[in-house]
């Protein structure tokens, strides 16, 4: 997968998704087998991402690398690979667990986020990120640094449990 880097203040939403994926040069993307301008769209997805009180169906973009054949998902930066729950929502229920552990807020604000989401998500912060955060000296609450610092030490998205190869793009200037 191919994760477009975004700032997090912008809402999730498939007519967000669709600008960026169409001011998206493609020529200037990279394969996990190192080619450049080399991908073309092969197809999309559905996928959900749980806002507010309900949850955002999203048609996410597939491309294919015309020398190895790989298919990369096109997903934004605030997206967490295989979770339905943002990466902003997930910084903020980390950040509530590391502090007082009252989630009420989040929960107010997010009404399709439940306990039982939240738990899920502190147990797969704690045996598989936590201890990784705290080694890389990675602060979550610098959120435009975290998502670069994340993948420049360990090739994924914070929270990402699979090792799937996932690839940061930063649009050039």
């Amino acid at each position: 997968m191919i994760t477009l880097f975004t700032e997090f203040c912008n809402p999730i939403s498939q007519d967000f998704y669709d600008i960026t994926i169409a001011s998206t040069q493609f020529h200037q993307l990279t394969c996990s087998c190192g080619h450049s301008a080399c991908l073309t769209i092969h197809g999309y997805y559905n996928r959900s991402i749980k806002v507010e009180d309900s949850s955002v169906q999203l048609h996410i973009c597939r491309v294919k690398c015309a020398y190895c054949g790989t298919t990369h998902a096109l997903l934004l930066s605030s997206f967490v690979p295989y979770s339905q729950i943002s990466l902003p929502d997930q910084i903020r229920i980390i950040s509530c667990f590391e502090d007082s552990g009252d989630y009420s807020a989040i929960m107010d604000e997010t009404p399709s986020i439940d306990e039982n989401n939240i738990y899920a998500l502190i147990r797969r912060y704690i045996s598989h990120w936590m201890q990784r955060i705290i080694s890389a000296s990675i602060s979550i609450h610098s959120s435009l640094s975290f998502v670069r610092q994340c993948f420049s030490s360990y090739q994924r998205q914070f929270m990402q449990i699979k090792r799937t190869p996932n690839i940061l793009f930063l649009k050039p200037t």
